[in-house]
């Protein structure tokens, strides 16, 4: 690692650490945790992938002012490591599949749902796997209602 990319994450962390929120969505933080806890090492790639974006978001910016004509100073491009060097490469590669295809709990069959489906996932899947009953029994209980209504 070098000192320009351990001195980069330092503040990286720093900032985490000191990040607070009132809201957050409770479905994307439960996915979050189910996904750190299958990838050991889910913490150091967050981490790198999320400097390697801000390395990129800087050098398009930095050419983006230079093609509208307002050059920014143009400071080299920091010299990086394999910490930050591959972190873009190898992002979603890998030799590890994934055991089952991912699916949206929407369009999930029985035989492919995940094991770690919430109650809410399980009632959109039922709903969704049952939907032609569903109508049918409410059209019945309309008739039937008309029907012992009169």
């Amino acid at each position: 690692m070098t000192e320009y990319e351990y001195s980069s994450m330092m503040g990286f962390l720093d900032q985490l650490v000191h990040t607070r929120t009132d809201a957050k969505d409770l479905t994307a933080e439960r996915r979050i945790k189910q996904a750190l806890e299958r990838q050991p090492f889910a913490a150091y790639f967050l981490v790198q992938r999320a400097m390697t974006l801000e390395l990129a978001l800087a050098a398009a910016q930095a050419r983006i002012q230079a093609l509208e004509g307002h050059p920014a100073s143009q400071a080299p491009a920091p010299q990086t490591s394999q910490f930050l060097g591959a972190g873009g490469a190898v992002w979603g590669s890998g030799l590890e599949q994934p055991k089952t295809p991912e699916t949206h709990p929407a369009t999930a069959t029985r035989q492919d749902a995940p094991r770690y489906l919430t109650l809410e996932d399980k009632s959109v899947e039922f709903i969704v796997n049952n939907a032609r009953a569903i109508w049918i029994g409410i059209g019945l209980l309309g008739i039937a209602a008309v029907i012992f209504k009169g």
